[in-house]
């Protein structure tokens, strides 16, 4: 908490008495010492759960807890025996366990062809980022929409989307911008990504990217798309599902290879042996005090899967072991639950660790077709996903939701850190986090996030790399302004901007 004291600094100076301003002082201190307190009082103890939290979700063993499979399940089990332990409820049915229904392939496995007007493509002048599409849906056959380079940046005036009819079709788009491209950025509107994300929120069901690089190491989205065509694609069954992300398939192409113009037809069939398993979203329930509030919801929310493993041979490394992304939040997010049980608040708790987001937020999907509670009951909520690899700051990024913004900023100076706004906003990462099915709700939430790095979808995003002491801060400043909230505070504000399109 603090208070403008400049009033004491003219009493000073009126020779008022010194006693007076210091008791005052100690007063404040007092104050912000009884906010901090619950935190800071065992920042050490904290940081040692967090430790071994993310050491186990990190291990090798863990697989790279890819959706579905045998580490996901054992992460899944390591968070219920957490969560039963620290007093948290089971909240679906008697058990922590929501499941649900996981196609998948390995794109290694597969069989890809690519048609355009009936001539087959080279497969050394293409590649597919398949993203959520299950190849027993039958071919993607689409007409094809020209759109220059495909970019959309509201910020800068730009939207080569405007006035195309694009739903059902294929977005054609060359690599490129109205602007010289950063070599080292992944995401943003002049990415493929960010190209693909536009697309898909105004109906399309395919981009393609024209492109002479495929696999070049120099830029980082070509090393992006190394590493992702070969990590399996899932999807959630059974198919009339639906799609669940902002993202559409990415069929990458040499210009060369094809001169593809509006109304071209444009077909891609995968063969693959499709693989179906299970996974779960692990949650809990901590039940509110208030006969009225207590029938409204706090969620904390982050993803406890990765991507899993990738072909390697002997000698090589081959688990994305995901330490940063995003074994770091959920370690946070178990730690807040910890706390909050043992002092219920006001409002309930809902503690949601989805599964599949690394695979188009799976999890999440499925949790807005059936949540455990009313999403109008949502009052906020605060989801925690790669925050550890702090430096002292911490994004904290709201874009539906400027008050909980606000709210950080002014907490996290109690803990040494610096909170800072949205660092790449032309990237929309609503779209591609657990945040997305529940701001389409209309729920505020804020997502915390310490940036991408080198090691984002490596193998070396490794345990030994975690900034312990940092994130043990950021969890303490994510519990602090959540417990508001828990207590009963006032719904934050839920502010659509306009360029927040779904197809809903």
């Amino acid at each position: 908490m603090k208070r403008d004291t400049s009033h004491l600094r003219g009493r000073m100076a009126r020779g008022r008495s010194l006693t007076v301003c210091a008791a005052v002082a100690a007063a404040l201190i007092a104050c912000q010492r009884r906010t901090a307190d619950p935190w800071m009082s065992e920042i050490g103890a904290i940081e040692r759960r967090l430790r071994a939290d993310v050491a186990f979700l990190a291990a090798d063993e863990l697989e790279g807890r890819g959706t579905p499979g045998r580490g996901l399940d054992l992460a899944a089990l390591y968070l219920e025996t957490q969560l039963r332990a620290a007093g948290v409820e089971p909240a679906v049915s008697g058990s922590y366990r929501q499941p649900y229904r996981v196609g998948w392939y390995l794109p290694a496995e597969a069989k890809v062809s690519v048609t355009v007007n009936g001539r087959r493509l080279d497969p050394a002048d293409y590649l597919l980022l398949n993203f959520g599409r299950d190849p027993d849906q039958g071919p993607i056959a689409l007409a094809a929409v020209e759109a220059g380079t495909g970019v959309v940046a509201e910020e800068r005036n730009v939207n080569e989307l405007a006035g195309l009819e694009l739903k059902g079709k294929a977005v054609v788009a060359r690599k490129g911008a109205p602007w010289p491209l950063e070599p080292e950025a992944v995401f943003g509107p002049d990415r493929a990504i960010g190209k693909v994300m536009a697309a898909t929120l105004r109906g399309a069901e395919l981009l393609v990217y024209l492109s002479e690089e495929l696999d070049r190491a120099e830029e980082a989205e070509c090393r992006f798309f190394a590493e992702m065509k070969q990590a399996p694609v899932a999807f959630v069954r059974p198919a009339g599902f639906g799609h669940t992300s902002a993202l559409s398939p990415i069929l990458v192409v040499r210009p060369k290879a094809a001169s593809i113009k509006t109304g071209d037809r444009i077909e891609v069939r995968i063969q693959a042996r499709v693989e179906e398993g299970s996974a779960a979203n692990v949650l809990g329930l901590i039940r509110g005090t208030d006969p009225k509030l207590g029938e409204e919801w706090v969620v904390m929310s982050a993803h406890y899967d990765h991507v899993g493993c990738r072909p390697a041979r002997e000698g090589e490394d081959g688990v994305w072991n995901g330490a940063d992304d995003n074994a770091s939040g959920t370690a946070a997010v178990l730690e807040i639950a910890r706390q909050a049980a043992r002092r219920p608040g006001k409002r309930g708790v809902l503690v949601l660790l989805t599964s599949g987001e690394d695979r188009g937020v799976l999890g999440s999907a499925w949790y807005a077709a059936a949540p455990v509670v009313p999403m109008d009951r949502v009052a906020a909520q605060f989801n925690l996903d790669m925050i550890g690899r702090s430096d002292g700051r911490v994004q904290g990024i709201a874009p539906l939701s400027p008050s909980l913004y606000d709210e950080a900023v002014a907490a996290g100076r109690r803990y040494g850190l610096e909170v800072i706004p949205d660092q790449q906003p032309s990237w929309r990462v609503v779209y591609l986090t657990d945040l997305y099915h529940f701001a389409r709700a209309g729920v505020p939430g804020i997502f915390f996030f310490t940036g991408t790095h080198a090691d984002y979808h490596q193998v070396t995003d490794t345990a030994d790399k975690i900034h312990y002491p940092e994130l043990a801060r950021i969890t303490a400043l994510a519990g602090e302004i959540s417990r508001a909230y828990i207590d009963g505070a006032p719904r934050p504000r839920y502010e659509r901007p306009a360029w927040f399109v779904t197809l809903d």
